[in-house]
């Protein structure tokens, strides 16, 4: 370390809590760590609450990515609040359930997911049938319940102002479109796809990003657009089959080295087993409510984690005061 970062950290250590007592370990590999350890007249919690709001600040200021350059006169600046030790205590320990209510919302979550996972397993193997279906499933190659879509538009020619999705506008594992771009800024040509097609990227398999096309427009070609023959296999139904792990390491039999792409000659090989058209409705509506009972769940961690990040504000601050 530098004797300029060490004399940086020194006065962010004072500066941050003048009620602590510094116990500065630093290491060569990696950044400075810092332990605190309050005295008397400070929560350590409330101390550390301090900490990570002054921090935040900081960081927003900074510039560099491997160690963040901060001059000294903004961290002489910063200013802490230093209430009362009742009134540390009670606002720590509201941030401490709020917290707590993350964490909990975080492994709820989790589990969710873990029961989907399984229900995916069971339901979509035939080895769990749901109550009132019946009789064999039939046994079909991939290539006859899907075919890729081949239509290709040149934007730098035909001007089309389309929806464009990019691998990186697809989440990885869930199927999410995280955003888009329009058409006409692009320089390649694109694959078209329609509402209810199921995309695929086969660049790179494993990385799970696949999505079910609820508009229309065009993506990259290194995304398979998959058509699904309605005689065999819903859309909603063939969108599942391909987030299967199975389906996965076959996809991920591939060509190329440095830029894997997945093989159609082995993936329309791939055989599966199909129920009935109405079994496959079904049980897409079960996975359905169980991803719409995931996303209600984010939904609400999400919201928690906005109500945090205001009630730092606000009680570290001391702009509201807690009764």
């Amino acid at each position: 370390m530098s004797e300029g970062e060490d004399l940086l950290t020194g006065d962010l250590i004072r500066r941050l809590a003048e009620c602590a007592e510094e116990t500065l370990q630093l290491e060569r590999v990696g950044r400075p760590r810092s332990a605190i350890r309050a005295k008397p007249g400070a929560d350590p919690r409330f101390v550390t609450w301090q900490m990570d709001l002054a921090m935040r600040r900081i960081l927003s200021m900074t510039t560099g990515s491997t160690f963040p350059n901060i001059d000294g006169e903004s961290i002489r600046a910063i200013e802490i609040p230093l209430p009362p030790l009742p009134t540390q205590r009670v606002i720590a320990a509201a941030l401490s359930d709020v917290d707590a209510l993350i964490a909990a919302l975080d492994r709820l979550i989790a589990k969710t997911r873990d029961l989907k996972h399984a229900a995916m397993q069971q339901l979509l193997t035939g080895q769990t049938r749901l109550p009132g279906f019946h009789g064999e499933w039939e046994v079909r190659r991939f290539g006859d319940a899907a075919t890729p879509r081949n239509d290709r538009v040149d934007p730098r020619r035909t001007r089309v102002q389309e929806l464009c999705v990019e691998l990186e506008h697809i989440e990885p594992g869930t199927g999410r479109l995280l955003g888009s771009t329009s058409a006409g800024g692009a320089s390649s040509l694109k694959s078209v796809f329609r509402e209810g097609n199921v995309l695929f990227g086969k660049l790179r398999a494993y990385l799970k990003k696949h999505w079910l096309a609820d508009r229309s427009g065009v993506c990259s070609t290194e995304i398979w657009v998959f058509l699904p023959n309605t005689r065999l296999v819903t859309a909603a139904y063939l969108f599942l089959l391909i987030k299967m792990s199975q389906f996965i390491k076959v996809a991920n039999t591939a060509y190329g080295t440095h830029m894997p792409r997945s093989d159609w000659n082995v993936v329309k090989n791939y055989d599966m087993r199909l129920p009935p058209l109405p079994e496959q409705t079904a049980i897409a509506a079960v996975l359905s409510d169980m991803d719409a009972e995931i996303g209600a769940l984010e939904q609400r961690r999400d919201k928690t984690r906005a109500l945090k990040q205001g009630m730092m504000q606000e009680l570290l601050t001391g702009r509201t005061q807690l009764p």
